[in-house]
């Protein structure tokens, strides 16, 4: 079981404090943070600190119901739920609570980008995307440089990846190159 303070080591110490409803809350640390909060093995020194140590531990469930409660803007999932399934509702939640995404997994040993395959559906809708970046920046560099020939070409390179994408095809670049627009 994990330390519930740095996430990091196992625990050593285990509290257990229980209030006048019955209800429970439950501690566990490791020894560095334990010997941080002024808590020793030393059953004397344990009593003096308890107190602290059950107001810090509120602060920081506190804290981060607070954060759990979160909700991505496009999805509405919250972070909560994205922390307990392991899965994010949107692409855009990845940008929403990207620092808490990678302490999650880095705290899980996860760490580096994606490399693995793009699902099908996918994969086309990726380079469309990219390729009509690609064609933009290069059309806005050719109208820069005053080369309207160049700018001409990539404007119709744009048309035909636009219409492609709209029909769900591959662009024809040899038509669009030849000035025939259908």
């Amino acid at each position: 079981m994990l330390c519930d303070f740095c996430h990091e080591r196992d625990a050593v110490i285990f509290l257990e404090q229980v209030n006048g409803n019955g209800k429970k809350r439950k501690i566990n640390m490791c020894m560095e943070c334990a010997i941080q909060r002024g808590i020793s093995p030393d059953p004397r020194s344990i009593e003096a600190s308890i107190g602290h140590l059950f107001n810090e531990i509120t602060s920081i469930t506190a804290r981060l119901e607070k954060e759990n409660n979160r909700l991505c803007p496009v999805c509405g999932t919250s972070l909560g739920s994205i922390r307990k399934k392991g899965e994010a509702g949107c692409p855009e939640c990845y940008a929403v609570f990207k620092d808490a995404v990678r302490k999650y997994l880095s705290v899980r040993g996860i760490s580096g980008s994606y490399t693995g395959s793009m699902p099908m559906r996918l994969a086309s809708f990726r380079s469309v995307l990219t390729d009509r970046m690609a064609l933009q920046n290069k059309l806005n560099e050719a109208v820069e440089h005053e080369d309207y020939e160049k700018a001409a070409m990539y404007r119709d390179y744009l048309r035909a990846l636009e219409k492609s994408a709209v029909a769900g095809t591959q662009p024809d670049m040899d038509s669009a190159s030849n000035g025939q627009e259908g």
